[in-house]
């Protein structure tokens, strides 16, 4: 979970760690580039693959949605 922390932050320049139930797309912390990009580095870094039309849209929302999804795939 830090690990995607600080890759969210990376992206956006946006602080997450104080708050980390922050929803990522209702308080536009994720856009269209980000969301790309951190699909790309979330593959790469965990070496898994993500089809964004098998992973629900409400995956995306917080950090732990994002965890579990990376712990899943692993």
């Amino acid at each position: 979970e830090e690990k995607i922390i600080a890759i969210i932050e990376n992206l956006t320049g946006t602080k997450l760690k104080e708050n980390r139930d922050i929803d990522l797309l209702e308080n536009e912390i994720l856009d269209s580039l980000a969301f790309i990009e951190l699909i790309t580095t979330l593959e790469e870094e965990f070496d898994i693959e993500i089809q964004p039309t098998q992973v629900e849209p409400n995956t995306w929302r917080n950090i732990k949605k994002i965890s579990d999804l990376v712990e899943k795939l692993k």
